[in-house]
């Protein structure tokens, strides 16, 4: 049984089939300045191919390709076609006399080694960007082949490989593919996105996969659990089937459901919007009814212009396609949440999750977070835009976000600021709840980070993730004391977190007493489903039982009416 991070839920059952994508050959060879022209000629004309190739894959691939990979590849053919990059590679030919391949690789590499010694997780996941479109360049220059992948995979395959790259995932037939299971990437790599854009389970960062894995034998991937089976059991086998099949009858009959309002059985109803990281996951508004989007993540913006500070014309456009999207409902945008462990910048210390990173990394850079506030604002002329700012820790921090939202509304023209909302995900937010409901408009809990740091537990790390809790009743405490702040002051409030998709916690936050839900767009059908089973009046006293719980076992047993 291997363990890794399960990174797009589901369970499959096929036969592996092994692939390894190692890098292209590189030659080295000394050229002449007189061949230098001619270099720069091949250089280019292979760029141009490999971005074209890009390209055509984005408009196509078989089975349909998703939106999400589609811009993956846009921006890879972008790259392609950078001339800062171009430019670099041809003054590494001319300044060491090398041939195009050889400082194709050089400058990929160091381009590559610069990122991956980043603090940044997203940061060190995007030096794969660079090689990936360096290995479609040295192909084109090389006159290669560019089909790793099968060109055919039986039906019923498990993907089995080191890493996924999106020109690779562009030759991938989902009809055919049950499942991934990679030996690299994290929750934000290509391969990750890939693999919830085909809807199909995925557990990833598992070393020493493809030696471990038999090809064409049966493996199991649990990637509810991140675990790999490479040597499962018949009655394993026949166990998983089942869930699958189970699970796959349970989504179609959800998708029935999804067009209905979430009410609760006692006919209180509750508001579902959606969580989102992309712009091309706005089809999902849509096609899972959310009721606006809850939360949205915007580093992207900021990952795809990097090193250069993205525009207001550009971030601006970006939430105006939000709001039209979200056809009148409410657009709640995350201001950037970098530095730690989650974005860019120079991070000090050993914890960098605990350092400049979230609203504060926004504040001590003001050109960056008064650009955004001002993309902000103009894009609020067009509709219910909301702005929320991560990872507050203080009173003091939200006046100082308000003065810049305030200086931004009059550089826009409007006549009153957008409402600023407070994410509740650090300890003291939840315990200054009071004071900050004076000066927030709204609230949204993020309870992932907000068990993670009442808890300490890594729920990334294995020794500890069993430890990650939750409806423990910390948590639950934390998010009572909140309810009651944002009641005494009639601000609204909404939880954002894993939580508010989990049967368990759905019951306990409609017994806290908010109606306000906001989750990954395909968990919307199943958290309406399961609001429709909750009396809230039962669960006011469930949750009051809860409170007093010594531990989180006990809280499950109360849940599930063993107690």
């Amino acid at each position: 049984m291997l363990q890794g991070l399960s990174v797009s839920p589901g369970v499959a059952v096929g036969r592996a089939v092994i692939v390894r994508f190692d890098g292209t050959p590189t030659f080295r060879r000394t050229v002449s300045a007189e061949e230098f022209g001619e270099e720069e000629k091949r250089l280019r004309r292979a760029a141009r191919k490999a971005a074209d190739v890009l390209r055509g894959h984005s408009t196509g691939a078989a089975g349909g390709i998703a939106p999400e990979l589609a811009a993956i590849l846009e921006a890879h053919a972008l790259i392609a076609s950078d001339e800062t990059f171009l430019a670099a590679v041809l003054d590494r030919v001319g300044r060491e006399r090398v041939n195009a391949e050889w400082a194709l690789a050089d400058t990929a590499e160091e381009f590559g080694r610069r990122l991956a010694e980043a603090d940044s997780t997203a940061m060190r996941e995007r030096a794969e960007d660079i090689r990936d479109v360096a290995r479609e360049i040295a192909r084109q220059l090389g006159g290669i082949a560019a089909d790793r992948m099968p060109r055919v995979l039986p039906r019923g395959s498990i993907l089995v490989a080191d890493d996924l790259s999106p020109s690779d995932a562009a030759r991938l037939d989902p009809r055919r593919v049950r499942a991934l299971a990679l030996e690299r990437g994290g929750p934000t790599s290509h391969a990750t996105i890939i693999a919830r854009s085909f809807g199909m389970p995925a557990v990833v960062g598992i070393p020493g996969l493809c030696a471990a894995v038999s090809p064409e034998r049966p493996i199991v991937v649990d990637a509810d659990r991140g675990l790999v089976d490479a040597v499962p059991t018949k009655e394993r086998i026949r166990r998983t089937l089942m869930r699958s099949r189970e699970a796959r009858e349970k989504s179609r009959r959800l998708r029935a459901r999804t067009a209905r309002k979430a009410v609760t059985r006692d006919g209180v109803p509750v508001t579902v919007r959606a969580n989102l990281e992309l712009p091309e996951e706005l089809p999902a508004l849509e096609k899972f009814h959310a009721e606006g989007i809850g939360l949205f993540r915007s580093e992207f913006l900021y990952l795809r212009s990097a090193p250069n500070l993205p525009g207001v014309e550009e971030q601006r456009a970006v939430y105006e396609r939000l709001l039209e999207a979200a056809g009148g409902h409410p657009v709640v945008i995350r201001t950037y949440d970098l530095g730690g462990e989650k974005g860019i910048g120079p991070t000090l210390g050993e914890n960098p999750a605990l350092g400049l990173r979230g609203l504060r990394y926004c504040l001590a850079h003001p050109e960056l977070f008064d650009g955004q506030l001002l993309a902000l604002c103009l894009a609020a002329r067009r509709g219910d835009l909301r702005v929320l700012l991560p990872m507050v820790t203080s009173l003091g921090e939200v006046k100082a976000a308000r003065v810049h939202l305030s200086k931004a509304s009059t550089e826009a023209g409007l006549s009153r600021p957008p409402e600023l909302g407070v994410m509740i995900e650090v300890p003291s937010a939840a315990l200054l709840a009071d004071r900050l409901a004076d000066e927030a408009d709204f609230f949204s809990i993020g309870t992932n980070d907000l068990a993670q740091y009442c808890l300490a537990v890594d729920r990334a790390n294995p020794a500890v993730a069993h430890l990650y809790q939750p409806c423990h009743p910390a948590i639950l405490r934390l998010i009572r004391g909140v309810c009651e702040a944002a009641a005494a002051r009639g601000r609204p409030i909404a939880v954002c977190g894993e939580m508010a998709a989990d049967p368990a916690g759905i019951t306990l936050l409609l017994g806290l007493g908010i109606v306000e839900l906001s989750v990954t767009p395909v968990a919307i059908a199943a958290v309406k489903e399961q609001t429709g089973t909750v009396d809230t009046v039962r669960a006011a006293a469930l949750a009051k039982r809860a409170l007093e719980a010594a531990d989180a076992a006990e809280v499950d047993r109360l849940v599930r009416g063993k107690s």
